[in-house]
């Protein structure tokens, strides 16, 4: 192919589609062949180059457009200099630039480890000017929150129970295990790092954040058996069996039955409605009480008898109930015969778990929302406006190692300190009341020796609780309730698994029973009526 200087010098020996050839492969260019060839360019070629670079214009942009070659796009813009696509060119040139830049800033930026502080700030003292500097530096700035912070499996610990008390999470088995997946596939922790965290404490996770971690190949079927989880744990994992959720009861004006009222308070998670399914259980087992007779016109009547029906003897697993509707609070209504045939009208109260907050946020005069105001209004009427002459028992559930989880960014101990405030204020512990016990679940947690337990509950409330369990001594002293003693009750459900799974202990619940039947009020044959009677002195 000839050179643009033989062309300019001969250009009186070239046909008209040479030349447009030349033209289009970027050799020259059509207004170099009209003022730089001294004349010689003759006027019927001129017309006839002119023509043809005209005509095929479109074909040549389209063609140039569909390769997006930087190259092409130039040649259109020397072919055809007063083109109608120049502006479309030049912006697409500009594109296929900065895409270009992109590949190049992309390999850069994917060669970068993000979890190494040095080669972040490497990467943007070599590119000030590349857009990733800015995800660079907020990963620098996450890292070093992590530093001061820690980043290591007691971390990984804290987090995980505070998502679970976090009710603004939506999802909080997807969170967890988000979280979970992120140490690991950071480095942070080791597959040997979760086996221990397991093994110390096989209920830190749910059955669905353990499928999860299963069925993505993080923990296998193989790990469970080497940390000492019981085979039958792992069955029922592998069966899949999942809990059991209730429906949101009617609300509760007032308790109607002529009985002992037992109330159980507690916050979310505390293992307040598993405790009392396994009371209830126990309860109609047979073993302590000789007999049950439920009342089926009571409004919790459905979820009394579903709760109990979950906790299982004879060494088979049960599977616990989901968590209940924190805003709820049941009505259980039931008469217990004891051993002597006297009959015991009972009616144990499941309240609301959010209630304790709600206590706390009305006396320290935040927002409500209208569920919080509901589960406040539903208290007020069953203990204050609508409350009957029944004697009355309360239990304040609690559980052993949450004492640094965290509720909207406070303890439970502050929690139930403000919910104490209120009780004093509003005088529901009247001279009605016949016992407050503190109970304490999950005490398996506490990993006391033989004849201990007692001792660590009492250091363990000590350091821990000991503000709110002297106001609750104090009630008692002041109200003249059980001689101003508010006894400690530690309580478990045997052994539980993945947070759904429990192989059922009830010796615990039992002695929770006999605690019922003998602070409660027994009617022998024909003196039940005379004894209802008494209920409403």
């Amino acid at each position: 192919m000839p050179s643009k200087i033989a062309i300019l010098e001969n250009v009186d020996m070239y046909t008209a589609d040479e030349l447009v050839g030349y033209i289009k492969n970027g050799i020259v260019t059509f207004e170099e062949l009209c003022n730089d060839t001294d004349g010689c360019f003759p006027a019927s070629v001129r017309k006839e180059v002119e023509r043809k670079i005209a005509s095929s214009e479109e074909e040549d942009w389209t063609s140039a457009m569909t390769s997006r070659n930087v190259d092409a796009l130039e040649r259109y813009l020397l072919t055809y200099p007063d083109g109608s696509h120049r502006e479309e060119a030049r912006t697409l040139i500009k594109s296929v630039h900065e895409a270009e830049d992109r590949k190049v800033s992309a390999k850069a930026w994917d060669s970068v480890d993000k979890n190494s502080i040095s080669e972040l700030r490497s990467f943007c003292e070599e590119n000030p000017d590349d857009f990733h500097c800015v995800e660079a530096k907020k990963l620098i700035n996450k890292l070093r929150r992590e530093e001061f912070i820690g980043f290591d499996i007691e971390s990984l610990i804290k987090r995980v129970k505070n998502i679970q008390a976090d009710k603004a999470v939506i999802n909080t088995d997807d969170e967890i295990y988000k979280t979970i997946v992120g140490y690991l596939d950071r480095g942070k922790i080791k597959h040997s790092d979760l086996l221990e965290m397991l093994k110390a404490d096989h209920n830190i996770l749910r059955a669905s954040v353990i499928n999860m971690l299963l069925d993505n190949g993080y923990l296998d079927y193989d790990d469970f058996e080497t940390i000492g989880i019981n085979r039958l744990f792992i069955r029922h994992l592998v069966n899949g069996e999942t809990t059991q959720g209730f429906a949101i009861p009617k609300k509760l004006d007032k308790i109607n039955k002529l009985s002992t009222e037992i109330y159980f308070w507690g916050i979310p998670s505390s293992g307040k409605s598993c405790a009392l399914g396994a009371i209830l259980s126990v309860a109609g087992n047979g073993h302590v009480a000789r007999s049950m007779s439920q009342d089926n016109d009571c409004q919790g009547y459905g979820y009394m008898t579903r709760l109990a029906a979950l906790f299982k003897n004879n060494d088979k697993v049960g599977t616990l109930p989901e968590g209940t509707s924190i805003y709820s609070t049941y009505e259980m209504g039931f008469d217990l015969e004891d051993v002597d045939g006297a009959v015991h009208p009972l009616t144990c109260i499941d309240l609301a778990g959010e209630l304790v907050r709600c206590m706390y946020k009305s006396d320290a005069n935040e927002n409500l929302s209208d569920d919080e105001m509901d589960a406040l209004d539903t208290l007020t009427r069953v203990l204050i406006d609508n409350r009957t002459k029944n004697r009355k028992i309360h239990f304040f559930v609690l559980e052993y190692g949450a004492d640094d989880r965290k509720y909207e960014g406070l303890s439970q101990n502050v929690y139930l300190a403000g919910a104490l405030r209120y009780i004093e204020r509003t005088g529901i512990f009247k001279d009605d009341t016949d016992a407050i016990y503190l109970m304490i679940t999950k005490v398996d947690k506490a990993k006391a020796e033989k004849g201990q337990l007692a001792a660590v509950l009492r250091e363990y409330i000590s350091e821990y609780y000991g503000g709110f369990y002297n106001g609750l001594v104090k009630i008692c002293r002041d109200c003249e309730i059980n001689s101003g003693n508010v006894e400690i009750v530690p309580f478990s459900l045997g052994q539980v698994c993945f947070q759904d799974y429990c192989l059922f202990d009830e010796t615990p619940a039992g002695n929770v029973v006999r605690k019922l039947l003998e602070r409660s009020k027994g009617f022998k044959n024909g003196k039940l009526q005379k004894g209802f009677n008494l209920f409403k002195k």
